[in-house]
């Protein structure tokens, strides 16, 4: 049976865990293929649930735009929120590339919005609010990515 991406990284893995490592005797290099291999380790967690992360990131970031556009109240950051909001379009037949580069703007505005956020008072926003949406939405997206990053660094530092 054919193997797929996942299987290629893990044998890759295997074979430099089991062939290449133990007879590395140069420290820079030993800590050089430890580098590697955790990065190997990363990208088989990544390579299979990358795409439904990022369709999930960018319908979250989506609502959460559409949810704090209103409570800017004219200010400039809600300007970038609608232009993006204009730019949509059928997300579940982009490539994974362009699935990133639309996460990528997408973080983009949320750091626009996080700072330029309205005033504390100012009429018609609510800073309380916007705050409260982007720290939920990105406590969420950490939930999302912990599975892909978190198991791929616990072990052997670099």
């Amino acid at each position: 049976m054919k193997p797929n991406t996942r299987e290629i990284i893990e044998n890759i893995i295997k074979s430099l865990d089991e062939v290449v490592l133990p007879v590395v005797e140069d420290k820079q290099a030993a800590s050089s293929l430890r580098s590697a291999r955790t990065l190997l380790d990363h990208l088989a967690r990544r390579v299979e649930g990358d795409a439904d992360m990022l369709l999930a990131d960018n319908a979250d970031a989506l609502v959460v735009f559409t949810t704090i556009a209103s409570r800017f109240a004219g200010q400039k950051a809600a300007s970038s929120i609608q232009a993006f909001l204009s730019t949509g379009g059928d997300e579940s037949a982009q490539s994974i590339a362009t699935l990133q580069v639309r996460n990528e703007a997408m973080q983009n505005v949320i750091d626009l919005a996080l700072r330029g956020l309205p005033p504390a008072g100012a009429e018609g926003a609510d800073e309380a609010a916007i705050r409260a949406e982007l720290r939920a939405y990105l406590g969420r997206r950490l939930a999302r990515e912990r599975d892909m990053i978190f198991p791929a660094f616990l072990g052997t530092p670099f």
